[in-house]
């Protein structure tokens, strides 16, 4: 037996639309490294924050976890995880507001999914849900693009940066 810990910052629990970047390096430093890039705040009623889906992404109800479905060997414990993530603003409680806060948080994550794909080493990193865009129209992909800024992908490319 073992004592444990892990620090969770505050940031990390508030009520913000946010993306994500995480990377799950292998414990026995054989094999890629895996990579999810990932979105809090798209669901209809809510936004949990940061931590809080983390945690589901190691959960054992297949709807939430991500993490452990895409991991080939299914044992998370094989791997190291870190998180890195940006908040893009706070979670409205008006329909109409969230509708395209919500718009804005789905393109900002299959954004950070390009850039991630442009960026990474094959060698070394492994994506584990790449995004193709093929199941976006042209129309629909030029509407998106304008949902978010020059700046918004600055910082996607930072967090990026700073990930790999």
């Amino acid at each position: 037996m073992e004592i444990e810990s892990f620090k969770i910052s505050g940031h990390s629990t508030k009520r913000n639309w946010a993306v994500y970047l995480i990377v799950a390096k292998p414990i026995s430093k054989k094999g890629k490294s895996m990579l999810y890039v990932g979105k809090v705040g798209d669901n209809r009623d809510g936004c949990n924050p940061v931590i809080s889906r983390v945690g589901n992404h190691f959960s054992f109800t297949k709807a939430h976890s991500q993490i452990r479905t895409a991991l080939k060997t299914k044992r998370t414990e094989d791997y190291n995880y870190e998180y890195f993530y940006c908040h893009f603003g706070e979670y409205e409680n008006q329909l109409e507001l969230r509708i395209e806060s919500r718009k804005k948080t789905d393109e900002l994550e299959r954004e950070l999914n390009r850039i991630v794909q442009k960026r990474m080493d094959n060698n070394s990193f492994e994506l584990m849900n790449p995004f193709s865009g093929k199941t976006i129209a042209k129309a629909k992909k030029e509407e998106r693009a304008k949902l978010i800024t020059k700046s918004e992908i600055e910082m996607l490319e930072k967090l990026c940066a700073k990930a790999l």
